[in-house]
């Protein structure tokens, strides 16, 4: 008995940073909570880059979609709000079309391109940066796009295990968006085919010093440039909101607790994390640091003497940083080899 509850322990804090975007608002009017949004059976990541998963999460391409098409014009103000999440990484943005039927449309394939991207600023990466907004990101609509249907894809890059090829984990949310546009078809450039654009071994997917002195300050997220709509480019990204952000969340998200409940049926092997046979694969755990790898002190960073800041690693075997976490984190086991500080 005792047993099962350190076992059911652990899967509880190895699924407890996975996510899934939940809500979207359009010039701060919601259309409801998971309204518009292609919802996959679980909240576990994509791994196989090759995947048609890579598209809209799994379950995400299945046309019709039986999903609400959200109306907006170019320029439009565009809100998400995910899952809360420990891993650090970048979100982006992508649209998909112009088609005539949103509902009918897979992904799958050519004609993505990105109109938003927010990695490392100032010294945070995009997912602590949200963390501090009750998990929300807002940037803007291109203008010069054509009217029409789109797919918008959200996603959110955890790179935590980004040290192990293959290890990268993409967090996936397509939502359905009619828009009133000024430009036409074919004039937001570069496009990118998903599955396609992302290889295992990209620079931005596989950091085999993660753990090791990596600096992410010049990051950049797959996927391409931000795409140039109409001749006049995307408008510029929407300020981060201030972290005293008052917007309201869902009922059913919770800052402190984000273990979405998991559908019954099994995710394919497309959507969890290649790792040790012994690890139920419905679940995503975090790698051991290669062998004899252990990070220099001056590569962990730190919010104060003494302490890791919020999202960063804060114990496990040949780890010789910080143990205390800044303010009211907690270091967090999540194996052997990496404990990290999470509200």
């Amino acid at each position: 008995m005792f047993t099962k509850a350190i076992f059911t322990s652990a899967l509880l804090s190895a699924v407890s940073a996975h996510q899934n975007l939940h809500q979207l608002w359009v010039n701060d009017v919601t259309p409801g909570y998971q309204v518009g949004i292609r919802m996959p059976p679980s909240n576990s990541p994509v791994v196989d880059l090759t995947s048609n998963d890579m598209a809209c999460n799994v379950g995400g391409s299945k046309v019709p979609s039986g999903v609400k098409t959200i109306e907006a014009n170019e320029g439009d103000k565009i809100k998400v709000q995910w899952d809360n999440s420990g891993h650090p990484g970048p979100i982006t943005h992508m649209l998909y079309g112009p088609v005539d039927d949103a509902s009918q449309a897979t992904g799958i394939g050519a004609g993505w391109f990105k109109i938003d991207e927010m990695d490392f600023v100032d010294g945070k990466w995009a997912s602590e940066i949200m963390q501090a907004a009750n998990m929300t990101h807002e940037f803007p609509l291109p203008t010069g796009l054509a009217t029409g249907e789109y797919l918008l894809r959200s996603e959110m890059l955890a790179l935590h295990s980004s040290q192990t090829k293959g290890g990268a984990q993409f967090y996936i949310g397509c939502m359905q968006l009619k828009i009133k546009g000024t430009g036409s078809k074919g004039s937001c450039t570069p496009t990118i085919s998903l599955p396609g654009a992302y290889k295992a071994d990209d620079a931005d997917i596989y950091i085999p010093n993660y753990y090791n002195g990596y600096v992410a300050t010049n990051y950049k997220a797959p996927g391409g440039p931000v795409a140039t709509c109409g001749g006049a480019g995307g408008a510029a990204p929407v300020a981060p909101p201030a972290s005293n952000s008052t917007e309201p969340a869902p009922s059913s998200i919770s800052d402190e607790a984000d273990v979405p409940t998991l559908a019954p049926t099994v995710p394919s092997g497309n959507d969890t994390l290649p790792s040790a046979p012994a690890v139920p694969t419905t679940f995503a755990t975090l790698p051991s640091p290669p062998a004899g790898v252990t990070p220099p002190a001056g590569a962990v960073p730190t919010g104060s003497v003494g302490t890791a800041k919020l999202y960063y690693q804060c114990g496990g075997i040949n780890y010789n940083g910080p143990t205390e976490c800044e303010g009211t984190a907690k270091c967090v086991k999540q194996n052997d080899f990496y404990s990290q500080c999470i509200n």
